[in-house]
């Protein structure tokens, strides 16, 4: 059994077993729906410190805010097997 991953950007990614849809951080409901999960401490921040551009909700209730395009996560080039993804070794 593969798990499907989505490449979040800054060497993040997301599970798409746990992902339903992309929301765009632009609409006044979404900014308000992140504002009170922040509150709530159920918001991952995977930014790196940049500007929030897309939003992906996790069922079980958790949001992951993102510096990536919401168009560039829901494009087809960006899934990877777990089982092809090797992990290098960090350069200084």
């Amino acid at each position: 059994m593969a798990i499907k991953l989505a490449h979040v950007g800054h060497g993040s990614f997301v599970s798409l077993e746990h992902t339903g849809r992309v929301l765009t951080s632009q609409s006044a409901k979404v900014q308000k729906l992140v504002r009170e999960q922040k509150i709530n401490g159920t918001v991952i921040d995977l930014t790196n410190g940049r500007r929030t551009t897309a939003v992906v909700p996790l069922d079980n209730g958790q949001l992951v805010l993102v510096a990536v395009q919401a168009k560039k996560l829901r494009a087809q080039g960006l899934l990877i097997d777990l089982a092809d993804f090797k992990r290098s070794a960090p350069t200084r």
